[in-house]
């Protein structure tokens, strides 16, 4: 596979190293939220839901998530790993993500019949990047007492496109936070979540598909700012720049924010406010 802009850096961005290492490589990490969920656009769904607390997206979000997934292939950033929520709206997000970037046809017309190559990204389920599990977050009119629930994963995985579940990933997370989470508890959850795929996938740029609070926290924890809304479909990277020796050990030089705006109005999070993703 080609290699995204940066995954080599310059040599002004190297680290000093014996005699026989291998040039730096650079990995990135986005973070997305998921598409336009549908209790977003019918205030009734959640009324007359079996389960209310895991809207579905619109066809509008899956058409949208489907143009994310093709608009950073045509970027060619070689997202070779997608990890995403078990809620429902993510995983149908990231369905139409991997469909975007894997599609036979680089320019599909959007049909809901298409042809993909499952080899070029796998993807896999994490606890770890749910929903803040408190009703702050997850306003209903009738929850479970001990909090919501997601669907087994073995329903969720035949919703993603055939070929790509790689199921021998280890859970970060083996099971959703206990109900009412603290903010600071999903926050820490969230950084130790997204650093632990980091580490998991050293040599691949990944995307991981989760929710409002999850990008916002990738933004705050490395700079001074507040993020006041997070929409749909809105995007953080981050990179860091990994040296691999010949004796096998991997040293990681630097992690930082990188922003940007990605062609086809693909928008990724600035440093001090939000971009909005018009696809």
């Amino acid at each position: 596979m080609e290699q995204a802009d940066g995954d080599v850096p310059s040599s002004s961005q190297t680290t000093a190293g014996g005699e026989g290492d291998v040039p730096p490589r650079m990995q990135h990490l986005f973070v997305m939220r998921h598409g336009d969920r549908l209790d977003d656009a019918d205030h009734n769904w959640i009324f007359k839901a079996p389960r209310p607390w895991d809207p579905p997206l619109t066809d509008m979000g899956k058409h949208r998530a489907r143009r994310v997934g093709r608009s950073l292939r045509h970027q060619g950033w070689n997202i070779t790993r997608v990890v995403c929520s078990p809620f429902l709206r993510c995983i149908q997000t990231a369905s139409e993500v991997i469909t975007g970037l894997c599609s036979l046809d680089p320019f599909d017309d959007d049909s809901t019949e298409v042809a993909i190559d499952p080899s070029k990204v796998k993807v896999s389920i994490e606890y770890g990047l749910c929903e803040v599990m408190n009703s702050y977050a997850i306003r209903v009119p009738q929850m479970p007492p001990t909090g919501p629930t997601t669907l087994d994963l073995e329903d969720l995985e035949v919703l993603l496109p055939a070929g790509t579940v790689d199921a021998t990933v280890p859970k970060i997370m083996a099971k959703l936070p206990d109900w009412r989470e603290t903010l600071d508890a999903s926050y820490k959850r969230y950084v130790d979540t997204f650093q632990a795929i980091a580490d998991m996938f050293p040599g691949e740029n990944i995307l991981c598909v989760t929710h409002g609070e999850g990008v916002s926290v990738s933004v705050t924890q490395h700079h001074n700012v507040t993020v006041y809304q997070v929409r749909y479909l809105n995007v953080v990277f981050k990179m860091a720049m990994f040296v691999y020796c010949l004796k096998g050990q991997r040293h990681q030089s630097y992690t930082e924010i990188s922003h940007g705006v990605i062609k086809h109005s693909l928008a990724l999070l600035g440093l001090n406010a939000v971009g909005q993703v018009n696809v």
